[in-house]
């Protein structure tokens, strides 16, 4: 049996592992990875955002990992690693769809939200292909000299006084004993802290019930062209719709669509579970079948080739979330920790903002008592984090069939996010993810939500709630009627 001691035993080598492994080599931790699977592989959350990407700025700079620091805008990715396939994001797009219906632009904009994220491609966000970006990092953690074994298996693990013991097997089908100081689970639901240690399930807490079908195709219809072909005026729009991720909002659910440079577009739906439940169809069957209810979406997809054939990627209820997310000597990374949705491309953020904390905590308070105290706060943040993403998403979901509530909601993502940008610009990070632990902002979620769900409650009463409760912060004048939901990128003091 190979026997081996090591600071940090990272379990799980997707993004978030991988650089996880990373940073602590770079601060001087002993590391490996462990991953029951292999890549090249498929995951799910390909769309980053202007916080996603600050923070792999500032931890490509802080840890002097200068490799990673183009990769946080897409024209320094493109001019640094044209090999590795990526979309350009411009920003979030929105378009109201009813079934039966073609989508019919108005001059108003009445059926359509367009929020932009950059002030234009050289300083735009990006789009992840996965399966190459995250073999990519692997590939710099097996360069970086760190251990790292796919197919591993683990068999058994425990924690005791004097430490971690993790028993395993390796592809080849060496026992392996490791001995870390801390266990860092990396991997998704189910993950291996979870079962060891029994960790409480608590997806009952969360309002959210959405499942989703999806894969990746060639060939799909340009959104853009069909929305001026329709009489749309595009020329209002501060991007392209091409050039965003892409929403088809709906009553019970929404569509992605998210395009790569290579000619490669990932798609899926996300399906309020009580409204679409799972009913034993094959996913290849059930695609077809949603298509066929809304004509403009079938329209794109006319020409459309899956890639994976009939073999659709599905899932069912996605919502996940542990009620304990960290201990004297482990970790679980936000992905483990819970999921909610991808609406509003959430998930890339909320994993690297968790990175950094824990990152912190380990480059300056290692093997001292505090490091305790970090990981019971970093606990406290990620769960707040959690219930309010939940929030968000689950009143939007309410809110699908009223497409100016929906609208109205999506504040609570848009005002939060432009200014924890802003103010991170301004070396003043906001300690939580969208400012969840900000009091009133829970208090007007929590309030819009029950406002969302009551008829007797008017749409203008909801917009006048969410306007007064971040008149503020509102740095893009969102809400404002002059605008006709068209939001360029704020310009601010610290950019632009």
């Amino acid at each position: 049996m190979q026997e081996i001691d090591v600071d940090i035993a990272i379990i799980g080598a997707g993004f978030g592992g991988s650089l996880a492994a990373l940073l602590a080599h770079q601060i001087g931790r002993s590391v490996v990875l462990l991953d029951r699977g292999k890549h090249p592989r498929f995951a799910i959350g390909e769309s980053t955002t202007p916080i996603a990407n600050l923070v792999l700025e500032t931890l490509a700079g802080r840890y002097n990992l200068p490799w990673l620091k183009p990769f946080a805008n897409y024209a320094s990715w493109k001019a640094a690693y044209p090999d590795i396939p990526v979309g350009l994001k411009r920003g979030f797009s929105y378009f109201h769809h009813r079934r039966g219906e073609r989508f019919r632009p108005d001059r108003e904009h009445r059926g359509e939200l367009l929020v932009a994220a950059s002030y234009g491609p050289d300083d735009a966000d990006t789009q992840w292909l996965r399966s190459e970006f995250d073999g990519f990092l692997v590939q710099q953690v097996v360069a970086a000299g760190i251990p790292y074994w796919d197919e591993f298996e683990l068999t058994k693990g425990g924690c005791s006084q004097s430490g971690w013991k993790l028993h395993g097997q390796t592809k080849s089908g060496e026992a392996v004993e490791i001995r870390p100081k801390f266990v860092l689970d990396a991997t998704g639901g189910d993950g291996f802290l979870v079962r060891t240690l029994g960790l409480p399930d608590q997806q009952s807490t969360l309002r959210t019930h959405s499942r989703t079908i999806f894969s990746h195709f060639r060939h799909i219809g340009n959104w853009d062209e069909m929305y001026r072909d329709a009489g749309g005026k595009a020329d209002d729009h501060p991007f392209r719709c091409q050039d965003s991720t892409l929403h088809h909002v709906f009553d019970g659910g929404w569509m992605w669509i998210i395009p790569f440079d290579h000619g490669v577009t990932s798609a899926g739906w996300c399906l309020d579970m009580r409204r679409f439940p799972l009913d034993g169809s094959p996913p290849a069957v059930e695609w077809r079948h949603l298509l066929q209810q809304f004509p403009s979406i079938a329209d794109q997809f006319a020409s459309a080739e899956s890639l994976w054939g009939d073999h659709f990627g599905f899932s069912g209820r996605m919502q996940r979330r542990i009620g304990q997310a960290a201990g004297r000597n482990w970790a679980l990374l936000p992905t483990a920790a819970g999921f909610i949705d991808a609406f509003h491309s959430t998930g890339i953020a909320h994993t690297l903002i968790g990175l950094e904390r824990l990152i912190r905590a380990w480059d300056e308070d290692w093997d001292t008592p505090r490091l305790w105290s970090r990981m019971e706060e970093y606990n406290t943040q990620l769960q707040v984090e959690i219930e309010f993403i939940d929030g968000i998403v689950a009143a939007s979901y309410a809110s699908f069939a009223d497409f100016d509530r929906m609208v109205a909601l999506t504040m609570f993502y848009f005002a939060t996010a432009i200014w924890s940008e802003h103010e991170r610009r301004a070396g003043r990070p906001p300690s939580t993810f969208l400012c969840a632990e900000e009091e009133r902002f829970r208090t007007a979620l929590e309030q819009a939500y029950r406002a969302v769900n009551d008829p007797t409650v008017s749409t203008p009463e909801l917009e006048a709630l969410v306007n007064l409760t971040f008149a503020d912060i509102n740095l893009a004048g969102l809400g404002d009627p002059a605008k006709k939901r068209m939001y360029a990128y704020p310009r601010s003091e610290t950019h632009g």
